[in-house]
């Protein structure tokens, strides 16, 4: 271990000497872990977002064969139905039919319009909703054109303050207050009193979804078999939490679509860029390495001694590569329309596990680009690397 240790630090000196191929080496590593971490802390952070909102005690009836809630759509007798069946099945039940309608708003940094989404809702989405809170002005009244608006939106799209009014529908909207949830994808939503919604946009009286809360797992365990058996409602009950897990699911999965194979290509680059660093190294030390091994240097020392150089210029490149995107990403505000057509504001965040992830990547990426070289270098003949010029 302690030739090893020596013949390292040996290397180590050497790199000045070959500061260009280093420099291209750490480069390329710093690269992939860079593109790994930028691409799969958009799936992290946009979980992140989604699941701040999920509650586990929440149950989502959506229209049967639907898995986005802006593709479902529930008729009036059918939110009705499943109204009169929670209820039935435990009084204390909360109820919380809503629907929901796009808007253009302007982004502050952008300038450009997006969509942002409109959610119609009743009294008791904010009783069903423990986590949201009316951090400025009120809440909007039934039977007015008035908006509630989350801080996410308010901090990202423009026009949004409290006592601004937006055109929308033909009407004046007035908001009148803003909330909090916990920095969730409801942030990213303006909030208007149901049938205010749908009477503007002429919606008619279908919803989306209706949002159940029961006292109790037993009921809500009792209501999902009760919509299992009325086949002909043409509805299903899926937790809260178990609807965002499925949608971060399904972008994760694109990410890795993309991903996957650009990493890929990438780290063989990178890997074959490590080999022809270490192949030069060795080359350009035939005489010491045949020296070392002549005053009692082991092959394995000599081929260990390459290893690590190549392993410690890969967590080089990984540490340098990690901390650029994570001062580059990391509490950055963005906004994506990941959700249908709504646009959600979000901040990224960089999860350390996912920097370890890709650390340790690059330390085989390293691994495997000196562990040839290295092989050359154990096996090289003393009497032939002397003789080398």
């Amino acid at each position: 271990m302690g030739q090893m240790w020596t013949l390292l630090k040996l290397n180590l000196l050497t790199l000045p000497q070959r500061w260009a191929s280093v420099a291209l080496d750490v480069f390329g590593i710093a690269c992939i872990v860079a593109v790994f971490i930028g691409l799969f802390s958009i799936a992290a952070s946009f979980r992140s977002l989604v699941m701040a909102s999920a509650d586990d005690g929440i149950l989502m009836v959506l229209k049967t064969g639907q898995d986005a809630e802006d593709q479902s759509v529930l008729t009036t007798d059918a939110a009705a139905t499943v109204a009169g069946i929670a209820t039935t099945i435990d009084p204390a039940a909360i109820v919380s039919p809503e629907s929901a309608r796009s808007i253009s708003v302007k982004r502050i940094a952008q300038g450009d319009y997006v969509d942002l989404s409109v959610r119609g809702v009743t009294p008791a989405a904010f009783r069903i909703r423990s986590a949201l809170k009316v951090t400025v002005g009120r809440a909007m009244e039934p039977g007015r054109y008035e908006l509630l608006v989350g801080r996410s939106s308010q901090r990202q799209f423009a026009g949004l303050e409290v006592g601004s009014h937006l055109r929308l529908a033909d009407a004046d909207w007035s908001i009148v207050g803003a909330f909090d949830d916990g920095g969730g994808a409801i942030e990213s939503e303006l909030w208007a009193n149901l049938p205010i919604l749908q009477s503007a946009f002429r919606l008619g009286p279908d919803v989306h979804s209706v949002r159940v809360k029961f006292s109790s797992n037993a009921a809500a365990t009792h209501f999902q078999a009760a919509l299992k058996a009325a086949g002909n409602l043409g509805v299903y009950a899926v937790p809260e939490s178990e609807y965002y897990q499925r949608t971060a699911r399904n972008l994760l999965g694109t990410v890795k679509f993309f991903a996957v194979p650009l990493i890929i290509i990438m780290g063989i680059g990178a890997t074959f860029g490590a080999l022809n660093t270490m192949y030069g190294a060795v080359a350009a030390r035939v005489r010491e390495i045949g020296t070392a091994r002549a005053i009692g240097f082991a092959a394995f020392s000599v081929g260990a001694a390459v290893v690590g150089e190549s392993v410690l210029l890969a967590l080089l490149g990984s540490v340098f590569g990690a901390g650029i995107i994570y001062l580059a990403l990391n509490g950055l505000p963005a906004n994506t329309n990941f959700l249908g057509n709504s646009q959600l504001a979000f901040q990224f965040v960089v999860p350390l596990s996912l920097i370890l992830e890709a650390v340790s990547g690059a330390l085989v990426i390293g691994l495997l680009g000196g562990l040839l070289p290295a092989i050359r270098a154990g096996r090289m003949r003393v009497s032939q690397a002397l003789s080398e010029q």
